[in-house]
């Protein structure tokens, strides 16, 4: 059976726990139901890798605004994954409307995302274990610079998505020939989150009114 992980770690003051939970709880129903093996890393499930404090020092050492436990953790995900085998990685607002289990594309790392059509968002990544690993390493080497400043919070803040629109958006990182995107997931509210059979319920749910969101996804889209 295919797997498919998604990643968490409690961030105090981020979000409750328990919101988490019954988030984490909607992904997996949702997924499991598609056909696929729903697994929930977290920062136990690397502690093993026998170069954890290595990544560990680099992903908690970055400039960030958000919080070095929630940035390590959006970093240490794809070492987790790669620990596991690879597969797919998806965030746990991510939810399945029928999207059946796919084998990797050899040689290819895919980031899906549909609309907007020059965008990127950190809903759905396959990949192999090397290509998870190689992005690891990729965040971990990753140097700051003055694309990474943050003018309105004043300083630098480095995160995965950072660097992912980076590669795919403003072309100012080198990106790999093997990390492609996509279509396949789509982002809520555009158009076609209505009918695609991947959704990333993201932080336009709050503007939208549906917040918390677990109180409100299945109930404007049920699965």
């Amino acid at each position: 059976m295919s797997s498919v992980f998604t990643y968490y770690d409690h961030v105090p003051g981020l979000w409750s726990h328990d919101s988490q939970v019954k988030l984490i709880d909607i992904w997996q129903r949702s997924w499991t139901k598609a056909g696929w093996n729903a697994v929930v890393l977290c920062e136990d499930s690397v502690r093993q890798h026998p170069r954890y404090d290595f990544f560990k020092f680099h992903y908690w050492n970055k400039p960030t605004t958000y919080g070095h436990d929630y940035c390590g953790a959006c970093f240490m995900r794809w070492l987790a994954v790669a620990n596991a085998g690879g597969g797919l990685l998806t965030d746990y607002d991510v939810i399945n409307y029928g999207f059946e289990p796919r084998d990797i594309e050899p040689g290819v790392m895919q980031i899906l995302c549909d609309e907007p059509p020059a965008g990127v968002f950190m809903g759905a990544v396959l990949g192999s274990a090397q290509h998870f690993l190689d992005m690891a390493e990729i965040f971990a080497a990753w140097g700051h610079d003055e694309h990474d400043f943050n003018h309105n919070a004043g300083q630098y803040h480095c995160d995965d998505l950072g660097l992912l629109i980076r590669m795919f958006e403003s072309k100012t990182y080198l990106k790999p020939d093997w990390f492609v995107k996509v279509p396949g997931c789509a982002l809520f509210d555009y158009l076609s989150w209505r009918t695609s059979k991947l959704v990333h319920y993201g932080y336009a749910m709050h503007s939208a009114g549906y917040w918390p969101k677990h109180q409100h996804i299945e109930k404007i889209r049920p699965f």
